[in-house]
């Protein structure tokens, strides 16, 4: 999986990044978008196959990815201080944890600095 992670403009509207990916044929496996200072961020999960089309369409409706990391999502059962334990198990796993956000179904976004031990701690 792939995130790509954007920087909007207060002028830009999100509809067209969701729109813009939907019309080139692309599910999205997890998005989320939150405000800073100026404008938004915005995070994007693609499948692998879809991540060059979807950068593309981003392009065209005017989205520039400021970045793309690979990302794990991984399916938890939601239970109090469960995000905590798949933490420690990347940590203990030795890389670090760059990157947490939910997806639907009980997932899990996961970014780490070591993806290979990350994919290792969680089974993946």
């Amino acid at each position: 999986m792939q995130d790509f992670t954007l920087i909007v403009d207060p002028e830009q509207i999100l509809a067209d990044i969701w729109e813009a990916l939907g019309a080139a044929g692309i599910t999205m496996e997890a998005a989320c978008a939150f405000p800073r200072l100026e404008g938004r961020v915005v995070h994007l999960v693609l499948r692998d196959e879809d991540a060059e089309t979807g950068a593309e369409a981003l392009r065209r409706a005017g989205f520039t990815p400021v970045d793309q990391r690979e990302v794990i999502i991984h399916e938890f059962e939601v239970r109090p201080g469960e995000l905590g334990r798949i933490a420690r198990r990347i940590s203990d796993a030795g890389a670090k944890v760059y990157i947490l956000f939910l997806a639907t179904g009980n997932r899990a976004v996961i970014g780490a600095d070591d993806m290979a031990k990350a994919r290792a701690a969680l089974g993946h």
